[in-house]
């Protein structure tokens, strides 16, 4: 077994592109236990093709999507390092085009599908599949679509490595911020928080 096999390192690709966009779809559409969605805009989860398909899929099992916050400051910051086409420059235009259809979505839908938003600085989104975590990396002067995305399985009989652990753990660290009544310290000091939206 090579490196990459004891790592759980499954797929790669270069960048978000037709092959890495029929994949993810093929895993949302074969979900059966977890969906947990984390990056900045996800501007993709609204559009009129993956829209039914997380409410499909919210049916089978929960879907959380976390989104970063458009009037945060981390959101500001983050659209500093990247080219002015991609850059989110009207905040109320995509809460109005985004994040509003998706939580719309939610409430018609009456499924497990909750939409939350964050508030703090992010250097990869994660996308959480049953037994897959799929992680593209966010670098500097480049859209966010153009890092690598990476694949990790979780493995045979529920081994695990420790890159799994480690975005798993990310994705569970977000996920109890969200579904605590109250930010825990230290993070309330320090201003983090996760809330649901809609």
């Amino acid at each position: 077994m090579s490196h990459l096999e004891q790592a759980g390192l499954s797929d790669i690709y270069p960048r978000t592109d037709d092959d890495s966009k029929a994949d993810l779809i093929g895993r949302i559409r074969s979900a059966r236990e977890r969906i947990d969605m984390f990056g900045l805009t996800r501007n993709f989860y609204g559009s009129d093709e993956m829209l039914p398909l997380f409410v499909s899929a919210s049916q089978r099992a929960p879907v959380r999507i976390y989104i970063m916050d458009p009037y945060c400051d981390s959101r500001r910051d983050r659209y500093r390092l990247e080219p002015a086409e991609a850059a989110m420059e009207d905040p109320g235009r995509y809460e109005r085009e985004v994040l509003r259809p998706l939580a719309d979505a939610v409430a018609s839908a009456g499924t497990d599908l909750r939409i939350y938003l964050y508030d703090f600085p992010c250097s990869f989104a994660m996308e959480r599949i049953d037994d897959s975590v799929r992680v593209m990396l966010y670098g500097h002067g480049r859209r966010g679509t153009d890092g690598p995305i990476l694949t990790f399985d979780r493995g045979a009989e529920g081994q695990t490595t420790p890159y799994w652990d480690y975005f798993v753990g990310q994705l569970d660290w977000v996920q109890r911020l969200g579904d605590a009544e109250a930010t825990p310290e230290p993070w309330r000091s320090k201003g983090v928080s996760v809330r649901r939206y809609g």
